[in-house]
């Protein structure tokens, strides 16, 4: 007799929506410290960008890019992306050898630009690609004018906080570069707004409704704690939304994809622990990324790092959308 299979394991979009409850956590902590405690837990504990935090860096970032390509380690996935993943590969090594050994500072600037883009790119367009499918509807262009104009907004933003010192130079009258950056990202983000009001009602399925608002207010609160001094959450975030959502999705592919046996390289490896993807796959991506973190400081080290996020910047913008292998073992629960 054969053996029952194992049901599939689907991700539960209510939890991917429960994610952006950090949203009004932060806004109700940015007020009670920003208008009752004027500014003491700011000035006393918040650095202006969670990197200067020493955990920040092994959980949140590298860890999740490194766990994307643990789930390529798989001998048909990689037969089925060779051709697709070569040729970028290379590229990507290159402009990160370019931005690392170019010219400087002018090597530096620009992988600063192309880097803080990219992220701002990637990072939206998994939370809106989320959007579009729980929503249960075809990309329209009213749907893709709201997106370019939520990511526009959003790297105004991020460039107004790693590149601040840059500018403050007069870019029109008495308006330095800075204010026109904000007050661009503001009009923008006012525009996401309005279309988000015309957006909704097309949703087939409420969940949609909630997460599109869930995206909407990421962004303005991001505006606001910007505008308010409050700029370590400009990061913290829009990241933890990411990557805990990125975890969630892997683990969930990685139940279904080695459900009836290892066939992952990493965990036919590790199959004697018997451990699950919950706790093998965040372990695991966590150690390798602090390995490769510690010694950053290597330049070749650094390149390495830099290529492996654009490649997985640009392999997530298709491995989860059929026919790809990936999503065959991905469910969502709506």
């Amino acid at each position: 007799m054969n053996a029952v299979a194992t049901p599939m394991h689907t991700v539960d979009c209510r939890w991917l929506l429960a994610l952006y409850a950090i949203v009004p956590v932060v806004l109700a902590f940015v007020f009670v410290d920003a208008w009752l405690l004027e500014g003491a837990l700011l000035h006393q504990y918040l650095p202006s960008d969670p990197m200067h935090w020493p955990f920040w860096t092994v959980i949140f970032g590298l860890p999740h890019i490194v766990a994307s390509l643990l789930t390529m380690a798989d001998k048909e996935y990689l037969g089925h992306y060779r051709r697709s993943l070569l040729w970028p590969m290379v590229v990507f090594a290159l402009i990160a050898a370019a931005g690392t050994f170019g010219p400087q500072p002018l090597g530096g600037q620009a992988l600063f630009v192309f880097l803080g883009f990219y992220t701002i790119y990637h990072v939206l367009a998994q939370q809106l690609g989320l959007t579009l499918m729980m929503m249960g509807t075809a990309p329209t262009r009213l749907f893709k004018a709201w997106k370019w104009l939520a990511i526009f907004s959003a790297f105004m933003v991020y460039v107004t906080v790693y590149a601040s010192n840059y500018l403050g130079y007069e870019a029109f009258g008495s308006l330095s570069w800075y204010e026109v950056l904000v007050w661009s990202a503001a009009l923008m983000c006012a525009a996401v707004v309005v279309l988000a009001f015309r957006l909704s009602p097309t949703s087939r399925f409420p969940i949609g409704r909630w997460y599109l608002w869930g995206n909407v207010a990421m962004l303005v609160s991001t505006l606001i704690v910007n505008e308010i001094g409050y700029t370590v959450f400009v990061i913290l975030i829009p990241r933890v939304i990411h990557d805990v959502t990125a975890y969630m999705i892997y683990i969930s592919h990685d139940n279904n994809r080695n459900r009836s046996g290892p066939v992952n390289l990493m965990y036919r490896m590790t199959h004697f622990t018997r451990l699950p993807p919950i706790v093998l796959l965040p372990v695991l991506s966590v150690l390798i990324a602090f390995a490769l973190t510690h010694f950053m400081s290597y330049p070749i080290v650094a390149v390495l790092a830099l290529t492996v996020t654009f490649l997985h910047y640009y392999f997530e913008g298709f491995i989860w959308r059929n026919p790809n292998p990936h999503r065959q073992h991905l469910a969502f629960r709506r």
